[in-house]
């Protein structure tokens, strides 16, 4: 316990000054970053859904309208973020309570998540044109 300037004791800050992270704290920060190894199920799961969606709804994936287009890529790109969205929320709540370093896997958890959104929004837009 720490003695602060007005002479109460405070239990969450060592001699030094520099709180310590709570178990709590540390709790979320693991957990932000095992979110992230869930991107490798998060892609088969989008690919299969993306994939199947598509493929119920026209025979022709070329020439696929674009309403049949945002029906199967939007809820693969949210299975996709999955692991993004919990790596942030958790990472948010490491900070939180405690842990500095949460920032840390909820940026590359978004970066990923709005890279991979951003590379199909671009893949499907520079199709249309050269098509």
């Amino acid at each position: 316990m720490a003695i602060r300037n007005n002479g109460h004791m405070d239990p969450g800050v060592p001699p030094g000054g520099a709180a310590v992270p709570s178990e709590a704290a540390d709790r979320a920060y693991r957990r932000a970053w095992c979110s992230l190894a869930i991107y490798p199920l998060s892609f088969g799961a989008a690919f299969g859904i993306g994939e199947g969606l598509i493929t119920v709804l026209t025979n022709d994936t070329v020439a696929a309208e674009f309403w049949q287009m945002l029906v199967a890529v939007i809820p693969a790109l949210l299975v996709f973020s999955i692991p993004g969205i919990l790596s942030v929320h958790q990472g948010r709540k490491a900070m939180k309570l405690g842990r500095k370093d949460g920032w840390v896997p909820a940026i590359i958890g978004a970066g990923v998540a709005v890279g991979f959104v951003l590379l199909n929004v671009a893949s499907y837009v520079l199709g249309q044109l050269a098509g």
